[in-house]
């Protein structure tokens, strides 16, 4: 899958919300995009994920024009205002809800079935908020995963639960070894991070404001 952008942004001028921007994302090691501010993520997800069309420029979707199809490849995971589920409400809940949402079984067994698999049994019952920042990260990214038709996903601001990106790069880049193209909308810090880390193959990206 290749995602193009092509002087692609959202709103005007010196207030845009996305500046226009022409970048390439393919498949292969995760891809963090940084941006600054407390809205820029969330519009770049949106963007990128197919769920708001540019004011000015193009999105691409394997050389298409088509944000149906961009929609339904990409999966945005754990955006604020638009994917993040409320802190108070049991992870058990959240995890029956994506299985159904992905057309499987979402059975209490299989909801156990599946914490059981990510390790996170004891964490079933209790609050969102309880989990584990890099646990959060590592499930809702492989639940989206589970979707069909999803061949992308978008991770928003995974460092805004506490966790630094040694937690949670491994899982992601595991992800996108599979052939999912893995986005990461994040800070300029956080990238800055990856980068130092020396994480293989990592492409990182900056949007200028």
């Amino acid at each position: 899958m290749k995602i193009e952008l092509q002087a692609a942004g959202l709103g005007e001028g010196i207030g845009a919300d996305v500046p226009p921007v022409s970048l390439v994302l393919t498949e292969g090691a995760p891809i963090a995009i940084s941006v600054e501010g407390d809205e820029q993520p969330l519009f770049v997800s949106m963007l990128l994920a197919g769920r708001l069309k540019p004011d000015t420029g193009r999105v691409l979707v394997d050389g298409r024009d088509d944000t149906s199809a961009l929609r339904d490849a990409a999966a945005l995971v754990d955006t604020p205002w638009v994917a993040e589920p409320a802190a108070g409400v049991a992870l058990q809940n959240v995890v029956m809800e994506e299985l159904a949402f992905a057309g499987l079984p979402s059975t209490r067994r299989a909801v156990t079935r599946v914490l059981g698999e990510h390790g996170l049994e004891e964490y079933g019952p209790l609050p969102i908020r309880a989990l584990p920042a890099a646990d959060r990260v590592r499930l809702f990214s492989e639940l989206a995963v589970l979707r069909p038709g999803v061949s992308m996903i978008v991770v928003t601001s995974p460092e805004r639960h506490g966790a630094t990106a040694a937690d949670w790069y491994a899982p992601l880049a595991a992800i996108a070894d599979r052939g999912v193209l893995v986005a990461i909308v994040t800070d300029v810090a956080t990238t800055s991070a990856l980068v130092s880390m020396g994480t293989q193959n990592l492409s990182a990206r900056k949007l200028e404001s």
